[in-house]
């Protein structure tokens, strides 16, 4: 299924027109939501520090997460003190917000999440809801 994915995405297999309808429910979805937030229906988390967002480059291994590592040390170097959030694709916690250690499992926590605290050092929290992620990163 992946490989067919990637296949599509990328314009190779013109079976993914079956996918369209797909792509037009997504839309609308995403319009849904954004309008949520213009019309201040779903609150929008403000924070006092910068914030970089890597993600929805494209489908597959892209270098999402080699690219938030090298931010991650470009930082460092330039005096920040950078951490990261994410959802925890792939894992399974049963609480959240939680704070990636170097003993947790990639199953429990995700394998880019556990690989990127692993290769910085920098503290990373995993919750499906990012913006108790950051409320929580911030707070401690």
């Amino acid at each position: 299924m992946r490989q067919w994915l990637q296949r599509v995405w990328y314009g190779k297999d013109p079976t993914g027109v079956v996918l369209i309808p797909f792509a037009w429910l997504f839309d609308g979805l995403v319009r849904w939501r954004r309008q949520q937030f213009l019309s201040h229906k779903k609150a929008v988390v403000r924070t006092q520090v910068p914030v970089i967002v890597v993600g929805n480059i494209s489908v597959g291994g892209t270098g999402k997460t080699p690219l938030t590592i090298w931010l991650i040390e470009q930082l460092q170097e330039h005096g920040y003190r950078p951490g990261v959030i994410s959802r925890g694709y792939g894992g399974s916690l049963p609480s959240y917000p939680h704070r990636v250690h170097g003993d947790d499992s990639a199953g429990a926590v995700g394998d880019e999440p556990l690989m990127i605290h692993l290769r910085t050092g920098v503290p990373v929290v995993v919750d499906p809801d990012r913006g108790a992620a950051l409320k929580y990163l911030l707070k401690h």
